[in-house]
């Protein structure tokens, strides 16, 4: 039988106390419903699967096997303040390529139209 014992809860709250956050910000943060964050911190429970992976996906600073089990440190390397360090570079040649597609799709008739339908449909529900 394994000794684990789940304290994900114990390291959720570091993190809200880290970002400096409360509990309702930081369950509106990573779009869970009111309460939940603190009753399972008050409860000493574990989070499903779900609730960690909104977590992930909120802070991609937090790094998933200290979340998960507690080892290595709470942030992951080569990330900082909620953004990938990405070489910009990569950046560039990313927005050249994005550029590039989209210059291609308005070359084609059929794709101009479709887009077309798609911005004032969109406009219509959004104006």
């Amino acid at each position: 039988m394994s000794d684990f014992i789940d304290e994900t809860y114990k390291r959720v709250e570091e993190i809200i106390v880290f970002k400096k956050m409360n509990i309702s910000s930081f369950e509106e943060k990573i779009s869970v419903s009111n309460n939940s964050i603190g009753t399972a911190i008050r409860r000493k429970a574990s989070f499903k699967s779900n609730v960690l992976n909104k977590i992930l996906n909120s802070f991609p600073d937090i790094n998933p096997t200290w979340l998960l089990t507690g080892r290595g440190s709470m942030f992951v390397k080569n990330v900082t303040n909620n953004s990938i360090n990405e070489p910009k570079e990569a950046y560039l040649k990313t927005s050249n390529t994005k550029k590039e597609l989209i210059e291609l799709l308005i070359e084609d008739d059929e794709v101009k139209k479709v887009l077309f339908e798609e911005v004032k449909e969109f406009l219509k529900r959004n104006i």
